[in-house]
């Protein structure tokens, strides 16, 4: 059986639709649940070869991580991602610490639980401008962009208003990435099972008043072909993740090296299949990948 999870209290969009008419090419009986369903419902009334797909924003992966977890450590059932994967990628600081001690460009951060006098005694000058933002957050919310000077107010005007979208998690001061054109371009590489598939550019449009490049907040899409380099970084990540799906963020600096923002846990790939057609088509990938999963389980449970 193969379970789809999704955000509750969303509507069913073109890229969960996408998404659940490939699933049903090879899984015609999938059920598509969202949140609220998947915690009311014991795991353990799952049949045992069951694989839970998670397609949820890191907010919504945290809210349900402690049942995600029970699940994998059972033994009896697949997710995808799997759960520690989704753990080091669904947390940014993790996930930036990571990278940094792996090698991989990160922009400069620093981490606050709180707002004690911690914050008020760094020294934020050389990150010339700060971006804020919550280490699990999803679609760009809750991300502000600030003067050094200006950090320790802003952190503790976060917590004293209880701002929503830092609500159980961190906070993440981190230096604001600028190119040699000084514009708002990210790069998208997408990736499955270790390998770049196909790459995105994201480019805020000029009305755009936004401080990150977003396809859900008028961002720019368009064809991008990484090279070696950039590969090599992207298979570097998803080995030391052990991601098997993600889309990777980047922005160059003003030297052209390229600093990894985040991974992707569940990205949209519509505007990718658009593009790169089949090369794109993220979604037939995964399932006949869990399609052999699916059957490599139904052997072993009636062995057992």
């Amino acid at each position: 059986m193969l379970v789809i999870i999704y955000p509750t209290g969303t509507k069913r969009s073109v890229h969960l639709n996408s998404y659940i008419a490939e699933a049903e090419k090879i899984f015609p009986n999938c059920k598509v649940i969202d949140t609220e369903e998947f915690l009311e419902k014991h795991y353990l009334e799952w049949p045992k070869d069951t694989i839970f797909v998670v397609r949820l924003g890191s907010q919504l992966v945290h809210s349900i991580m402690p049942v995600l977890s029970r699940i994998w450590n059972s033994g009896h059932y697949h997710v995808f991602p799997n759960v520690p994967a989704l753990k080091n990628c669904a947390n940014k600081s993790k996930f930036y610490s990571l990278c940094a001690k792996h090698g991989i460009n990160v922009p400069k951060f620093k981490v606050f639980a709180d707002d004690g006098p911690e914050i008020k005694e760094k020294d934020f000058i050389d990150y010339k401008e700060c971006v804020i933002k919550p280490s699990i957050g999803s679609l760009g919310s809750g991300i502000y962009l600030v003067n050094p000077d200006e950090v320790a107010n802003k952190v503790q005007e976060i917590l004293q208003t209880d701002n929503i979208f830092y609500k159980d998690c961190d906070i993440i001061v981190q230096e604001k990435i600028e190119n040699s054109n000084n514009i708002l371009q990210s790069i998208r590489v997408f990736c499955f099972l270790g390998e770049p598939t196909v790459g995105l550019t994201l480019i805020n449009s000029q009305e755009s008043s936004d401080i990150v490049s977003n396809l859900d907040k008028g961002g720019v899409v368009s064809l991008y072909h990484p090279n070696d380099e950039l590969k090599n970084i992207c298979r570097s990540i998803c080995k030391i993740t052990g991601i098997e799906f993600t889309a990777l963020d980047f922005m160059q600096d003003q030297n052209g090296n390229f600093v990894c923002l985040e991974a992707n846990v569940s990205p949209q790939y519509v505007k990718a299949h658009a593009i790169h057609k089949e090369e794109g088509n993220h979604g037939k990938m995964i399932f006949n990948y869990l399609d052999k999963i699916h059957k490599d389980s139904i052997i072993t449970y009636d062995e057992y």
